[in-house]
């Protein structure tokens, strides 16, 4: 976490609507590879925890593989709303890394929430098993 706080560091409290857009587009990059390693990490864990207890009919798919890009796309407009909500506030060097972390924790809440629930679902088929 400390790192993450380095990363997010706000150096001056006056700054400009382009400083501004600059500090959130460069920590896009940062935004953008967290959320892909968790969605990899994200799709292997429901994969794992579903085999076996879903039966697809040839061509069918697990999960809609177009929902990949769609969510990629909402989640940089939700970024977006980062930069736009501080453009329009007192600017101040708290706000832009409490929103970076507040923004980022609100996606991959839902990026493991079908993976949580497909955990549930495996742990419970164990547990059914066993007694």
């Amino acid at each position: 976490m400390k790192y993450l706080d380095k990363l997010l560091q706000v150096k001056t409290e006056n700054r400009s609507f382009i400083q501004v857009v600059i500090w959130w587009e460069l920590r896009r990059i940062l935004y953008n590879i967290i959320v892909l390693i968790g969605g990899i990490l994200s799709i292997v864990i429901m994969l794992t925890a579903a085999s076996g207890r879903v039966q697809l009919e040839p061509g069918e798919d697990f999960f809609e593989p177009i929902m990949i890009p769609i969510f990629a796309f909402l989640c940089n407009m939700g970024y977006t709303l980062g930069w736009l909500t501080e453009v329009f506030i007192k600017r101040n060097l708290t706000y832009g890394p409490k929103m970076f972390k507040r923004g980022l924790y609100f996606t991959l809440f839902w990026l493991f929430l079908p993976t949580t629930i497909w955990v549930i679902i495996a742990i419970f088929d164990i547990v059914k098993k066993i007694f």
